[in-house]
């Protein structure tokens, strides 16, 4: 249920796609092409085996599970005939299926399909490393660990189109797991193709909107093409998508311009020359992302609490956002996104917090004085780690300065190298500090509060704290809580978190699509991604 790590700034920026040729308005638009941007190639489409973003957006829109999110990102039926309530004190979901559900070669969609997709994700030898994303269910530890067969795992079919899945304990957010994770295969295809299944478009199998073609993973362009057999099928109006990559939001926006494309994301210094440019077509969306600064806890300087503390409430998160980003993102409260979840009262997450991250230069001053008589140290060096993008420099830069206004003592260095070394350098613990982002596919504080915790996929240091993990462990135990009770619990974490600074959260992404006015009914949800079989060119 976790999304890799993704750097600040939208490099995650959701397999965004682009294509060629003038997009001319023609009355007759039934058979025009879509034409968007991708900022990296679709790795695979096999739903087992996807680990990046690009992948994971191509699945989406060419495979269906159970459930499946609309264009505003809404829990809506899909293979499964309703939105089931669980039974066995929120453990045990029965589904019915549909029978007009179908692959792409003609056959129907069954319970089994499900059942041998669980069980082949979650088995050793697949060696998935989307494994983890059904750790939720019955007896998932033991088959993961190949110390039980892969038939024991919690799932079974009822009969053709009916389908169980046990879980080990309720997940209150569960609905989501099923509608973004929890994906069919069809045997007969794999059973003929075997590795090569979901690794380019002729072996490719579908049983959504749209159909993956012209595509392998080195390829920097292909399309999506309607899905006759979809069930669907008279709903979905845009019958070709075309996608290229694009490297780079310059280059997206002169496409646009060009009106080369009909969609595409930007981001940093360009988003306010487009609202400028393009009113009417520049899309503004909070997006459930966070970025933040990891610490190295291994390091005895950044591990001193009220260093932390000064940078954090040295940084104007409101001038950060407003000033230096300029593309619609908003300043962190907590290291939980606006719009994430609300209280019982239906006030949003935050406005339950009331230690809100702040600016106050005068506190600032005072915690780095604290840090210089605890570290023994008048002068203190840390260097920042962050992508080499001219957006994650930029807000490096910023942090840069504000450390100077703390004192001409705090020598704050900035170090820029590509994502993928950036995370080796901090999974091997060769950094101080950093500038990290991260999303989550379903609506619940824990994955956010997850990134300062002893399970957090990327706590690089594992920082822990034991007052934070006990409130993380209470929050776990969803068998023995209220949902208004364990926001409750969720609220005090995110405080105590605010005022440890196991990680120091800076901003909440915005995302930032150019889109076409001829087009309709292509939004882009807080959580998730943008549905091309929703929209519809406008007649």
């Amino acid at each position: 249920m976790r999304k890799a790590v993704v750097s600040v700034i939208g490099l995650v920026s959701i397999l965004v796609l682009s294509g060629c040729g003038k997009s001319s308005s023609s009355k007759d638009s039934s058979d025009r092409t879509f034409k968007t941007t991708a900022q990296t190639n679709v790795i695979t489409v096999d739903p087992n085996r996807a680990t990046d973003v690009g992948s994971y957006l191509a699945i989406s829109q060419v495979v269906e599970g159970l459930y499946k999110q609309n264009n505003q990102g809404k829990i809506v039926p899909s293979v499964a005939t309703k939105i089931v309530k669980p039974t066995n004190n929120g453990k045990t979901y029965t589904f019915n299926l549909r029978h007009d559900a179908k692959w792409n070669d003609g056959s129907r969609v069954t319970a089994s399909d499900f059942v041998a997709s669980f069980r082949r994700q979650v088995e050793p030898k697949t060696k998935s490393q989307r494994a983890g994303h059904l750790s939720d269910i019955k007896n998932y530890d033991v088959v993961n660990t190949g110390k039980a067969s892969p038939s024991k795992l919690g799932v079974k079919a009822l009969s053709k189109y009916k389908l169980q899945i046990d879980l080990s304990h309720p997940v209150p957010y569960y609905n989501y797991v099923i509608a973004t994770q929890l994906f069919p295969i069809n045997q007969r295809a794999l059973a003929k193709w075997g590795n090569k299944y979901g690794q380019d478009s002729e072996h490719a199998a579908s049983d959504g909107a749209y159909e993956i073609k012209n595509w392998n993973s080195s390829k920097d362009t292909w399309s999506l093409v309607k899905n006759k057999d979809y069930y669907d099928a008279d709903k979905v109006d845009l019958k070709k998508i075309h996608f290229q990559v694009v490297k780079t939001p310059q280059t997206s926006m002169r496409l646009f311009q060009a009106k080369d494309i009909d969609e595409t994301q930007i981001s940093g210094s360009l988003v306010a020359d487009a609202k400028k440019q393009f009113k009417g077509e520049t899309v503004v969306s909070k997006y459930g992302q966070l970025a933040f600064i990891p610490w190295n806890n291994y390091r005895k300087i950044t591990r001193n609490l009220n260093l932390r503390r000064a940078l954090s409430y040295a940084i104007d998160r409101k001038s950060l956002a407003k000033n230096v980003l300029k593309d619609g993102s908003t300043p962190a409260e907590s290291v939980v996104p606006e719009g994430e979840v609300k209280d019982a009262s239906g006030k949003d997450f935050n406005a339950g917090v009331s230690n809100k991250l702040t600016y106050n230069l005068p506190k600032a001053k005072y915690y780095f004085k604290l840090a210089q008589q605890e570290l023994g140290k008048q002068k203190i060096s840390v260097q920042l780690l962050t992508a080499d993008t001219d957006a994650y420099k930029a807000v490096a830069e910023y942090i840069q300065s504000q450390a100077k206004k703390i004192s001409p003592d705090f020598d704050l260095t900035v170090r820029s190298i590509p994502l993928q070394q950036e995370i080796s350098d901090f999974s091997s613990h060769k950094f101080d500090a950093g500038t990290l982002g991260w999303s989550t596919d379903f609506p619940d504080p824990i994955d956010y509060l997850n990134l300062a915790s002893k399970a957090g996929v990327i706590n690089f240091t594992k920082w822990t704290n034991p007052k934070y993990q006990k409130l993380i462990d209470q929050i776990n135990d969803t068998q023995n809580q209220t949902p208004a009770q364990r926001v409750k619990l969720q609220q005090k974490a995110a405080e105590l978190l605010n005022s440890l600074q196991g990680v120091t959260p800076l901003y909440q992404y915005a995302s930032v699509h150019l889109r076409t006015k001829d087009v309709k009914g292509l939004d882009y949800p807080l959580i998730g991604y943008q549905k091309y079989e929703y929209a519809s060119w406008k007649k």
